[in-house]
């Protein structure tokens, strides 16, 4: 029961987390204070940062992401954070970074099992910065 607990409990504090940086924003003129901030706070939330989801392989993060044991949600907002990242990261970084979101996109529509138009809406997005 100890342990349902405390997963719960870690759940809601991602959950928490994420939505906090949600409400961050992505203002163009601040980009550089902003991402200082998500950074921490994605550190603080999944202990992995932009920085690291940005200079780690694709599949590391992925594999830290599933040692974290996320929900859909969890996945799907993370996705959102990076969507909004993309367009204002430097050029050379944006398309590798637009992989990595899809990748995330996808686990979460992997877990959820159900078709979600928005989710597909955000997979094209993410799939409109790659470069191939």
């Amino acid at each position: 029961m100890l342990n349902k607990n405390y997963r719960d409990e870690e759940k809601e504090r991602i959950d928490a987390m994420l939505r906090s940086i949600m409400e961050m924003g992505h203002v163009p003129e601040e980009w550089e204070a902003i991402r200082l901030d998500l950074d921490r706070k994605l550190k603080e939330a999944l202990g992995i940062g932009l920085d690291e989801i940005q200079n780690l392989p694709e599949e590391k993060v992925m594999e830290l992401l599933a040692d974290l044991n996320l929900e859909f949600s969890h996945y799907e907002a993370l996705g959102d954070i990076l969507l909004g990242s993309i367009a204002l990261e430097p050029e050379e970084k944006q398309d590798d970074l637009a992989k990595k979101t899809l990748r995330i996109y996808q686990t979460a529509q992997q877990i959820d099992k159900t078709f979600s138009f928005s989710l597909t809406q955000k997979m094209n997005e993410a799939r409109s910065y790659n470069n191939e």
